[in-house]
């Protein structure tokens, strides 16, 4: 198949309604006393725990590791593709389902404890959310339990076959569409898979990569990084290694509603 450097998904399925956009906070300076908006993508993902549900992105989309300091104000608003809005809002009233805000984020004290490009091999993360109280409704009926709602992909931490793979996300110069790219799975270096044709860009972090065309899981990666001046998506790799599938079994033990609850870190 030939590279698709970015258009619009069309296919639908399952990930078109698991996928969102997350917006949130991050600290302007290190005193943390201006915080500016910022957008990434998201995937709510399956997990073991009754009471709650996972939102898998990128960690750089939940923890600043330049200013030491979790997100803040974040809501996840699945398929925003079908939103009734201009595009990025706070008016979860306009989106297909409404949307969700998160209750606090997990990280590895691998991403936390350095600063980018240094610790790009722990560029993934988690938000967690319960299942109750936390919704605003949206165009349509939906559950307040995020699981319920839209249909969680699967993660996995198996090592992934070179094929055809499909970077997916809300790129913010396409606001609201929902995009993809896709080519045959390549590698950056030990840390990172490579996808050298997509075009891919701001916003678009965190969203999954997956590898059939239907729609469906599971979540192999998530967007990372890219080059400014050239085409290219950089996603971590899940497999080879114990440290994304450990974060991942810890972000479904933390049980933390309270309201100072913000986010967690790891270092299993």
């Amino acid at each position: 198949a030939l590279p698709i450097s970015e258009a619009a998904w069309t296919v639908g399925g399952n990930v078109q309604q698991a996928a969102g956009r997350i917006l949130f906070e991050m600290p302007a300076n290190k005193r943390l006393s201006k915080w500016n908006a910022y957008v990434c993508s998201g995937t709510a993902v399956t997990d073991s725990q009754s009471g709650q549900s996972l939102v898998l992105t990128a960690a750089h989309c939940v923890y600043d590791d330049a200013n030491k300091a979790f997100a803040r104000n974040v809501i996840f608003i699945p398929d925003q593709a079908g939103t009734s809005g201009s595009g990025t809002d706070r008016d979860c009233s306009n989106d297909p389902i409404g949307c969700w805000t998160m209750n606090y984020g997990v990280v590895h004290t691998g991403w936390s404890t350095s600063t980018f490009p240094s610790n790009a091999a722990w560029d993934f993360g988690y938000y967690v959310v319960a299942t109750t109280g936390q919704h605003v409704a949206g165009i349509g009926a939906a559950s307040d339990s995020l699981e319920t709602a839209v249909p969680e992909l699967g993660v996995t931490f198996s090592t992934p076959s070179t094929v055809q793979t499909y970077a997916l996300g809300y790129s913010y110069s396409q606001d609201p569409s929902f995009r993809y790219c896709a080519e045959l799975l390549g590698e950056y270096d030990a840390a990172d898979w490579w996808l050298g044709s997509c075009g891919l860009s701001g916003g678009s972090s965190g969203g999954p990569w997956i590898q059939f065309a239907t729609g469906a899981g599971p979540v192999l990666s998530v967007n990372s990084w890219g080059f400014t001046t050239s085409p290219g998506m950089a996603g971590p790799k899940f497999s080879g290694t114990s440290r994304a599938q450990c974060t991942y079994t810890y972000a479904n033990t933390v049980r933390d509603f309270g309201p100072a609850a913000r986010g967690y870190t790891t270092s299993c």
